[in-house]
C-alpha cells in the first residue's frame, strides 16, 4: 500500500569548500565533513518541526532514513547528523542501510512500508528520490546548492500514486518563504 506520506529534506548547512565556517562534529570537534553551527541549529529546530508539527501538511514520521553516518566517498554523514535528533525525539532508530547511489532501492523499500517516512539526503540526489516516488520527473530536477530549508512532501492518493508539494521550514532567521522552482 505504501506510506501515507513521504517527507524529504536536504541535510542541514555544511562547511564552505575553503575557509570559514568550519564543520564540527556532534562532540564539538572540528571535522571538515560535518555540519556547521547553523546546521546543528537547524537539526535541533527540526525536532519540534517533525515531532510536534503544527503544520497540517506535515505528519509525524514513523520511520527515519538517511545514508550511514560514515559511508562511501561523497557520503559524509551530514544527512545522518541532521536527522539523528529527530529520530531520538520520535523514539525510532534511523534506517541507514541505503547509501548514496542507492536511491531507487531506498524508495522501493519505503514504498513497501506503511506509516510516514522522513528521508534526509544529499541534495543532488533528492530529485532521483522524487522521480522514483512519483514515477515521473514532475518535481524540480535540481535542488539549489544554497537551499537547506525546504521539505518536499509526497502524499499518497486514493489510487496509490503520490502528489507532490513543498513547504518552507521557516525555522531559522533568513529561511526562505518560497519553495524550490
Amino acid at each position: 500500500m505504501g506510506p501515507q506520506q513521504i517527507l524529504v529534506i536536504r541535510h542541514a548547512e555544511k562547511p564552505a569548500l575553503i575557509g570559514k565556517p568550519y564543520g564540527i562534529d556532534r562532540d564539538g570537534e572540528p571535522h571538515p565533513h560535518s555540519l556547521i553551527v547553523r546546521g546543528w541549529q537547524r537539526a535541533g529546530a527540526l525536532v519540534p518541526f517533525f515531532c510536534d508539527s503544527r503544520s497540517p501538511s506535515v505528519q509525524r514520521p514513523t520511520a527515519v532514513y538517511s545514508p550511514p553516518s560514515h559511508g562511501t566517498q561523497g557520503d559524509h554523514g551530514r544527512p545522518f547528523e541532521t536527522i539523528v535528533a529527530v529520530a531520538e525525539g520520535l523514539h525510532v532508530e534511523p534506517e541507514t542501510r541505503f547509501t548514496l547511489e542507492e536511491e531507487t532501492a531506498l524508495v522501493r523499500y519505503i514504498l513497501a512500508s506503511s506509516g510516514v517516512a522522513l528521508i534526509a539526503w544529499e541534495h543532488k540526489r533528492i530529485p532521483l528520490i522524487a522521480n522514483a516516488i512519483l514515477g515521473n520527473a514532475s518535481a524540480p530536477q535540481a535542488w539549489p546548492d544554497d537551499c537547506f530549508d525546504v521539505v518536499w512532501i509526497f502524499d499518497r492518493q486514493p489510487d496509490g500514486s503520490y502528489a507532490f508539494s513543498q513547504q518552507p521550514q521557516l525555522l531559522l532567521a533568513g529561511d526562505r518563504s518560497e519553495p524550490i522552482a
